[in-house]
This record gives C-alpha cells, sequence and structure tokens, in this order.
C-alpha cells in the first residue's frame, strides 16, 4: 500500500509499460535485490542498467482506472513504468493485455499517497488515482451543487 512519495526520470529508446510491474518483470528481475524483500518496493529503481519507477496503490491489489477509463489490473499492489527493455514479452499487444503500451523515449513518474501520474515526453499523461474513498467523495460532492 502507498507510503512514499516517489519522483523520477525514466528512459527507453522503444517506449514503456505502464501497470502492476509483476506482470512484465521476469522472475529473476522482479526477485532480485532492488525490492528488499518488498518492504520498500515503491521507489525508482535500477536494474540491468535500465531504471524504473513503482508506486504503491492505496488499497492494494485491485482494478484502477485511468483518467481515460483505461483499466489497470494489480496483483501485486503496485503501478510503476518499466522501460521496453525490461519488460519480459517483446510483443506489444502482449503488453498491452496487462496495462499499456506508450511510446516515448522519456517519462516523469509521481506517485504519493496512491495517486500516480505520468508524464511523457511525446504529450501523453497518465493520472491514475487509487483511492476510491477520494474519488466517492468528488462523485457525492458534485452532486450537491
Amino acid at each position: 500500500m502507498a507510503t512514499n512519495k516517489v519522483k523520477g526520470e525514466v528512459k527507453s529508446t522503444k517506449g514503456f509499460y505502464v501497470g502492476d510491474v509483476c506482470y512484465q518483470m521476469t522472475d529473476e528481475d522482479y526477485y532480485a535485490d532492488w525490492s528488499n524483500d518488498f518492504e520498500d518496493f515503491e521507489g525508482v529503481h535500477e536494474i540491468h542498467g535500465h531504471t524504473f519507477a513503482i508506486g504503491g496503490t492505496k488499497y492494494g491489489d485491485g482494478e484502477y482506472q485511468d483518467q481515460h477509463g483505461h483499466c489497470y489490473g494489480v496483483d501485486a499492489g503496485n503501478i510503476g513504468i518499466l522501460p521496453y527493455e525490461l519488460c519480459k514479452d517483446k510483443d506489444i499487444r502482449e503488453i498491452e493485455k496487462l496495462g499499456r503500451f506508450i511510446e516515448a523515449k522519456e517519462a516523469t513518474f509521481t506517485a504519493d499517497d496512491g495517486v500516480i501520474e505520468i508524464e511523457f515526453d511525446n504529450g501523453e499523461y497518465i493520472y491514475i488515482n487509487t483511492d476510491y474513498e477520494e474519488d466517492e467523495e468528488d462523485y457525492y460532492d458534485e452532486d450537491e451543487d
């Protein structure tokens, strides 16, 4: 669950996978030393010379939507950004089944208390708020006006 504020720059030669990183990392990479036994998984990490970033979701596993209604399934309590170079699937259609693939060269990843924001150098932007309660409050506040 979300506990840390994370901000980082991520680069790729082809693009990025956005979603729960457990779906696109190889088992070897996923269980590598960066995770500290998954106690401090939130943050900016590096393996094989590539930087990636992970933010925790507010309530752990589930399904979360971005501002466009695209769904992200979560089984490891996180949503992150991996450069294509770290994805185990090299077929973009396979990558898209479990998250989103964005063609870009650079991205700024920010996660704070379950809110994930990613800005890409191609102008695309992803906003995912994993705090259901905040969404409900906003919904009901709008109805009262």
